[in-house]
């Protein structure tokens, strides 16, 4: 049996207290041994939201855009998430974190690869659309960064050839893909792949 802890809803232990040193205060997890926990999923900790510029911007996922392999500093610090695994390996527990492959906020990475800097790109399934073509695309007002189509507003449908042309490029888009996937796929048998468990590194990406 474990228990989910979700940070961003996790009331601190006393005045002055973050998320972390609550989990892993001693009077909580004498409670969850007495009760029987084995093990405590901590939710999204690492740091979310995106990057503009050179300052970081808040969470629209409720942290699940993270962008990052270090502790929110909303939620403490890593030295307090080691003392959160020790406490709950001391009361015969394991500390499980998020592995979050779907989700991720627009951080370095994301604004490296769209600006196609180096293999960055590679990291999204992000397609390159022509000036030519932009007028086939939804509008974006000012002060926003994406636009779409509100119900029923669409100016007009796109002509037979327009809908041909957008048909061939996410073919293309698809056959990369599929040669991406194969490339790995290659890699990988010739190479030994090794995981090893670090307590406080996750995974992360939308």
């Amino acid at each position: 049996m474990w228990f989910t802890a979700y940070p961003a809803s996790t009331i601190a232990a006393s005045p002055g207290a973050s998320v972390l040193t609550t989990l892993a205060d001693e009077r909580l997890w004498r409670a969850f041994e007495v009760i029987g926990i084995q093990g405590i999923h901590t939710g999204p900790m690492k740091r979310s939201g995106g990057v503009r510029g050179r300052a970081y911007t808040p969470s629209v996922d409720g942290n699940f855009d993270r962008i990052s392999f270090e502790i929110d500093p909303a939620f403490g610090t890593e030295t307090q998430y080691r003392a959160m695994v020790s406490a709950a390996a001391h009361h015969g527990a394991a500390v499980i974190g998020d592995i979050i492959p779907g989700h991720t906020g627009k951080g370095p990475d994301f604004r490296l690869a769209e600006r196609a800097y180096a293999d960055y790109p590679g990291i999204y399934h992000m397609v390159s659309i022509e000036p030519a073509d932009w007028a086939l695309l939804p509008p974006v007002p000012v002060g926003q960064v994406c636009g779409r189509w509100p119900p029923g507003k669409r100016s007009r449908r796109p002509s037979h050839e327009e809908a041909e042309h957008i048909s061939e490029v996410m073919t293309g888009v698809c056959q990369k893909r599929q040669g991406m996937a194969e490339d790995a796929k290659d890699s990988l048998a010739h190479h030994k792949c090794t995981i090893s468990h670090h307590p406080d590194r996750e995974g992360g990406t939308k």
